[in-house]
């Protein structure tokens, strides 16, 4: 996916959220974004917008000297949603349809993206999953896929919602699938990293692997050799959140073969994911 005009103003809210977060003063602020104001200019708007993101935020980072200004925030998010695992494990003993259900608790968790929201309200996401569904739905013929798949590679997004993964991890462990779930390699905002995994039990469940980078999403040319090659040849993967979606939408390989599991936050990615904003979707190119 390429960049909208829209990405420009999100750029740079991405950059006041994270510099809010770290405790910059306001003063700072102004200085840092009017020098990313440069930086904007002269990108390259036929990449992604992850990709453009994660460059300008990188600079936010070192002009902060901070390397993880979301560190304590992360794992707070990730306290707050164990708060809700023992009771959506219950939900899910009780489903009629637990695949499904699993899927829509993973999505549920993806409102907790911290680099466009500040606050967010897990409980209301977790209602409108239940109850509404998704507006584009292939589960039908994800399950079909599944049947025939030994293996199922989740692509992971953020802290927090890390959770929400790990239950529907679960249920595919317990359909006799072997799980790898993908985080990132460094801190970038609030993605999952290796540290989250561990602290949420990820690694008990899944085979936990790192995209040996801290871009957002998974930018082919970005990632290590390890995890193009398993996105590659893959029987069957799961893509969590915008910025992965973002990454690999276009890949010719993911068509058919990559599910896409978002909430849509953008009119953007909704025009690209044909939603709207505001849609849980599930599905494939």
């Amino acid at each position: 996916m390429q960049a909208f005009v829209d990405c420009v103003h999100c750029y740079l809210k991405q950059a006041v959220t994270c510099m809010s977060i770290a405790g910059v003063d306001e003063e700072s602020q102004h200085r840092i974004l009017f020098d990313l104001m440069d930086d904007i200019k002269a990108m390259d708007r036929t990449r992604t917008p992850a990709e453009n993101s994660t460059e300008l935020l990188l600079k936010v980072y070192r002009q902060i000297n901070s390397s993880d200004p979301y560190k304590e925030v992360k794992k707070k998010s990730n306290d707050l949603a164990l708060k809700l695992y023992p009771g959506l494990k219950d939900y899910l003993d009780r489903s009629r349809d637990r695949l499904r259900d699993a899927l829509k608790i993973s999505v549920s968790g993806n409102v907790i993206d911290l680099g466009i929201n500040r606050s967010f309200d897990i409980d209301a996401s977790l209602r409108n999953s239940l109850n509404n569904g998704f507006s584009r739905d292939d589960s039908d013929l994800f399950r079909k896929r599944l049947n025939s798949a030994d293996e199922v590679v989740i692509v992971g997004d953020n802290s927090g919602e890390i959770v929400f993964d790990r239950l529907l991890a679960e249920e595919l462990s317990r359909m006799g699938k072997r799980v790898i779930y993908i985080v990132k390699g460094g801190p970038v905002l609030n993605d999952a990293t290796m540290e989250d995994a561990v602290q949420v039990g990820m690694d008990k469940t899944a085979r936990v692997i790192t995209t040996g980078s801290n871009y957002l999403g998974v930018p082919m040319k970005k990632v290590s050799g390890e995890v193009r090659r398993l996105l590659e040849a893959s029987d069957l993967v799961i893509s969590k959140g915008q910025a992965n979606f973002e990454s690999l939408e276009h890949e010719e390989m993911a068509r058919g073969r990559v599910f896409f599991l978002l909430k849509i936050k953008c009119e953007s990615v909704g025009k690209v994911a044909g939603a709207k904003f505001g849609d849980i979707v599930f599905f494939t190119r």
